[in-house]
């Protein structure tokens, strides 16, 4: 390929990407303008740029408990991604040096079972929660959140394993190590890379999960922030600058997130946390 050609294509794709960014960034800009704007110039205007950056907006979205919101999604968002990343490193550990098909048939209902969405279970999942006098209650969705998402993590950190050298194991055990001393001593320290893309990813996803929290917590001192928000939303009418300032407010915690852990991410993108 020459080389006019080639800077042709290059060009091509840079404008894709670049289409493809304000696509993805104009909403998110957008919801912040609007966190700036009063009520009334919301409906008159509402395409326009605020007439003055008023926090009075944010002021309000504070006022009806984000910082309990936000401390509870942080709690139900910990505890979930732990129990995924110990339960889920095992599990794949487990499998990866499980001789014969059994360990191989696991491994597929595994990937079986992250087929099924949330969605599909839902009532069923709540008629447990609620025959088992759990509703209210964090733990009610940090179970559901870790059940749901061990079987993509499981994939994550079983291809991560199988290349993981053999040698440092056998190392461990010539120590004194058993198998188990050995995943925690050995195999979790050096999964570091594995370890934040799973983490980075089921965060992603736990943060922002909307309906089982909706269906699990009425209580506003275990809502969580997704949840939270809506109650900005009146019977007739809603206080959008309010839920824009609120959602901004939510979206905080995961750009700092992304920004610190972004080679992770990318890596987790590119080669399932290699």
């Amino acid at each position: 390929m020459d080389t006019p050609r080639l800077n042709r294509t290059i060009l091509a794709l840079y404008g894709f990407v670049g289409l493809f960014s304000m696509i993805i960034l104009l909403p998110m800009l957008y919801m912040i303008m609007v966190g700036f704007k009063s009520k009334s110039s919301m409906f008159l205007d509402p395409l326009g740029w605020p007439d003055s950056l008023s926090l009075d907006a944010f002021e309000r979205a504070w006022g009806v408990g984000i910082a309990s919101f936000l401390l509870n999604s942080l709690m139900v968002t910990f505890l979930s991604v732990v129990v995924i990343v110990v339960v889920s490193g095992m599990a794949a550990y487990a499998l990866v040096r499980m001789e014969g098909r059994i360990g191989k048939f696991i491994y597929l209902l595994i990937v079986a079972g992250f087929a099924i969405p949330m969605q599909a279970v839902l009532v069923p999942l709540f008629q447990i929660i609620s025959g088992a006098g759990m509703l209210n209650d964090r733990l009610a969705i940090v179970l559901p959140y870790a059940g749901y998402g061990i079987p993509f993590t499981v994939i994550l950190f079983y291809a991560f394993l199988l290349d993981f050298p053999k040698e440092l194991e056998e190392a461990a055990r010539l120590d004194g190590c058993s198998r188990f001393q050995t995943f925690i001593r050995v195999i979790l320290p050096l999964s570091g890379p594995a370890i934040a893309s799973a983490a980075i990813f089921q965060s992603v996803f736990i943060w922002n999960e909307f309906i089982l929290a909706l269906m699990t917590l009425t209580s506003p001192e275990v809502k969580t922030l997704p949840v939270g928000i809506l109650q900005l939303r009146g019977e007739y009418s809603a206080d959008w600058p309010a839920m824009m300032a609120g959602l901004t407010l939510a979206t905080l915690p995961l750009l700092l997130i992304f920004t610190f852990a972004q080679k992770y991410f990318v890596r987790s993108l590119a080669g399932l946390g290699k």
